[in-house]
């Protein structure tokens, strides 16, 4: 059987959620085939508004609502639909009505632009998250190995490393605390520390994880391979940090050239234009 990720939060449907549903029906994916295989940590639900493969973007993102997807993809019909027709309403009471091909294709870029606002958003909310989730994590084997050596085990170690991460990364800390409940409610670690890797779907937990499954089988020391591993984890952040600093001057490169370089020329070259100008301006005119 295969291991399932944890839904999206079930329950009564509110009103509001009823009243945008045929709107986010409009943008969202195509269902699934019900006789295809679920893909695996993920179950076919048909009472969710998208197939499992889109619903793992929003738990990437840290959106486990139900009505996360509702909401995503009645934005996107509601702003594809709203921002053209703002233009329109802004061009008709500034007298410049928009009329022609012009005008046409002006409102369709806006309309797409609009469909695409929401998916963007969503990207860089997972993208930070994740990041967090990565510049975070050393920190927290670090507890972990502490709590361990201090005689707690490795599913207390755990809950401690959550209680204490709430300052440091509160991603982190919810996700740590997901997995103790899970594991309070009976699940296996090894299906409790995939679920983690599921949920976060970053690549270094989803290591940590199958670290201490094989620990676990193999019956082999957790401390030090959470060490080694540990340590790994703040050599890759450092190349990280410095492959982000060795890109930054040509990031700065055009902003520099078309914010910074014209004032500067007009702060150095401005008091020599006009003394030329004011000792050969009436010579030029004589």
């Amino acid at each position: 059987m295969s291991e399932q990720l944890p839904s999206l939060d079930a329950g009564r449907t509110p009103a509001w959620q009823r009243l945008i549903e045929p709107l986010a029906r409009l943008a969202a994916p195509p269902p699934e085939d019900p006789s295809k295989p679920s893909a695996p940590g993920v179950e076919n639900d048909p009472g969710l508004l998208v197939p499992p493969a889109h619903r793992e973007r929003f738990v990437h993102a840290g959106l486990r609502s139900r009505s996360a997807p509702v909401v995503f993809y009645a934005a996107k019909v509601l702003l594809a639909l709203g921002l053209p027709l703002m233009v329109w309403w802004g061009m008709a009471l500034a007298a410049k009505p928009i009329s022609g091909a012009q005008g046409a294709a002006l409102l369709l870029s806006v309309s797409l632009l609009g469909l695409q606002l929401p998916g963007l958003w969503l990207r860089r909310r997972i993208e930070r998250r994740q990041r967090e989730l990565f510049e975070a994590f050393p920190d927290a084997i670090d507890l972990i190995i502490v709590c361990m050596e201090a005689g707690l085990g490795l599913d207390a170690a755990l809950e401690r490393a959550a209680h204490d991460m709430e300052l440091r990364s509160p991603a982190l800390a919810e996700e740590l605390a997901l997995l103790g409940a899970e594991r309070q409610l009976g699940v296996a670690r090894a299906q409790a520390l995939r679920h983690l890797a599921q949920r976060t779907g970053v690549e270094e937990i989803r290591a940590f994880a199958t670290l201490l499954v094989h620990t676990e089988r193999l019956g082999t020391g957790v401390t030090d391979a959470l060490r080694v591993h540990a340590q790994a984890l703040r050599q890759q952040r450092e190349r990280r940090a410095e492959e982000a600093a060795a890109r930054l001057p040509v990031k700065l490169l055009f902003p520099l050239i078309f914010t910074l370089f014209p004032a500067l020329m007009v702060v150095l070259m401005g008091p020599a234009l006009i003394s030329l100008m004011r000792q050969f301006g009436p010579l030029v005119a004589g």
